[in-house]
């Protein structure tokens, strides 16, 4: 997105300073931790505030798979708790976990955003910033038989009749949440008039746009990737800057809208530096492994590695970028 453009776009450009500031995707190259002579952990927990087959549920799964087979964890044991942006199961990890040197979950922009709209009790401040792990750009997709056949029709839609269009895609104030908010602001339409329906993975958005309770799915690639392939659905346009998996951005189609999501992992609040430190080691030394390469391969992820200090002054950039967004976009409480 060029500046002049994000200077009209207003939300663009917060997140545009986003990308460059705190979150270039690849960009960063965060140093390599090795694996060292440390035993490993008789169990790990990996817990999923989202939903079965969900992104973060692809992430913790891969994640588990590299640490094991680096012999960090003798056993990895998965716990999803979806809703409300991952914060239901925020609440969830800090009550039951926050003292337990083996446990992990995933998060991500997703629950930065939910975060910043619900404004619960329990934040990312009661947890540890361990690692970002992936960049990830989404992708607008309609059902086969939809008359919005590209981005020229999808615009046409919306300027004619905004709440004639339903979004579908992740939780309220989430990224796709977002995005479609964004898009709305940048073709000069009432953002808080929008329509959107979240659900918790993307096979719930899939089975909205069926019902025709939505017209247009967002998520990330992988999760649509391959009803891309069969052509059930028929992808309208990316949310990165240029053409992606053979899709053309929607700044290529006339909307200049770029916004990328992100995915990590957090550890417990109250448990030691060193213990902290572990969970950290066992993270790094895991995406250095061939079954995380083949993750990151085989779902269309863009490793984006960062964590220390670097992960936890850009998360905090983050948290602020996302409170300004959700006023901005006029986002509602769920």
């Amino acid at each position: 997105m060029d500046r002049r453009t994000c200077l009209q776009a207003g939300a663009g450009a917060l997140f545009s300073a986003m990308g460059a500031a705190a979150f270039a995707q690849a960009g960063s190259k965060a140093k390599a931790g090795a694996a060292g002579t440390h035993a490993a952990l008789p169990l790990l927990r990996i817990y999923i505030p989202g939903g079965a087959g969900g992104g973060w549920d692809q992430t913790g799964r891969a994640l588990g798979a590299a640490i094991q087979s680096a012999g960090l964890a003798q056993q990895v044991e998965y716990e999803n708790k979806g809703g409300k942006g991952g914060t239901i199961g925020l609440t969830d990890f800090v009550e039951r976990y926050s003292h337990d040197p083996a446990a992990l979950m995933v998060g991500g922009m997703v629950m930065v955003g939910a975060i910043a709209l619900n404004q619960p009790k329990i934040t990312l401040a009661q947890v540890t910033p361990i690692a970002r792990l992936t960049s990830d750009y989404m992708v607008l997709v309609v059902p086969a038989s939809s008359k919005l056949k590209d981005v020229k029709a999808l615009v046409g839609a919306m300027q004619q009749d905004l709440g004639s269009v339903t979004f579908t895609g992740g939780s309220i104030g989430g990224v796709d949440h977002m995005l479609a908010g964004m898009m709305a602001r940048q073709l000069r339409l009432d953002a808080g008039a929008l329509k959107y329906e979240p659900t918790s993975s993307g096979k719930e958005a899939m089975a909205l746009l069926a019902s025709g309770k939505a017209q247009v799915a967002i998520s990330s690639y992988s999760e649509f990737k391959t009803d891309i392939d069969n052509k059930t659905l028929i992808p309208l346009a990316t949310s990165s800057r240029k053409s992606l998996y053979g899709i053309p951005s929607l700044a290529e189609r006339g909307v200049s809208t770029e916004l990328a999501n992100w995915r990590g992992v957090f550890g417990p609040g109250l448990v030691s530096e060193d213990q902290k430190e572990t969970l950290r080691r066992i993270v790094i030394r895991a995406t250095e492994t061939p079954a995380w390469r083949q993750s990151l391969l085989d779902n269309s992820w863009i490793g984006a590695l960062l964590y220390g200090k670097e992960f936890a002054d850009a998360l905090e950039i983050e948290q602020g970028i996302a409170s300004a967004v959700t006023l901005m976009l006029k986002l509602k409480k769920s």
